[in-house]
């Protein structure tokens, strides 16, 4: 996941539900928390409540338990997930769906830089930046590129911008 994106989901505190290949459970996870690599995941969906993510879970295991006999495999827990979250009301978004919700925001966050930039406003982020530069140069630390800083900058925006959203 591109970073201002992966700052899109820790803002709005998602909670993945996943099915990973090879899998016989439901995984649930935080947004900031990364997946290893052994857990190859085939399935997956965000949540923007962690009690709805468990409750999902759960009624996605019982289900599965009510129908002893049958194989147990990836597709079967992906359907038994979508039908525990229907049955509740709950919605689950796919990666597509929060990717296309943060592009709008990064859209929106990149035009209001640049219209800054353009008015010269930007002026107190390129102060505070100078005043990081100044102050790592002091203590004897390498100094972030001007860009790089300004990555971590949008980045850290984007979280506030999300969790203003929930």
């Amino acid at each position: 996941m591109d970073d201002l994106v992966a700052a899109f989901c820790e803002g709005l505190a998602l909670v993945s539900v996943s099915v990973g290949d090879g899998s016989n459970d439901v995984r649930i996870a935080p947004a900031d928390a990364p997946l290893a690599p052994q857990q190859a995941t085939r399935e997956r969906w965000w949540c923007r409540r962690a009690a709805e993510a468990e409750y999902i879970a759960d009624a996605a295991r019982r289900a599965l338990r009510r129908q002893r006999g049958q194989p147990l495999d990836a597709a079967r827990l992906a359907d038994a997930v979508l039908r525990a979250a229907h049955r509740q009301g709950i919605v689950l978004l796919t990666d597509a769906e929060v990717i296309a919700q943060a592009e709008q925001v990064i859209a929106r966050l990149d035009d209001e830089i640049e219209k800054q930039r353009r008015a010269g406003t930007l002026k107190s982020v390129n102060q505070f930046y100078k005043q990081y530069r100044l102050e790592a140069t002091a203590r004897g630390e390498r100094v972030l590129p001007y860009a790089k800083w300004m990555a971590q900058y949008k980045a850290r925006l984007m979280r506030d911008i999300a969790a203003n959203m929930r």
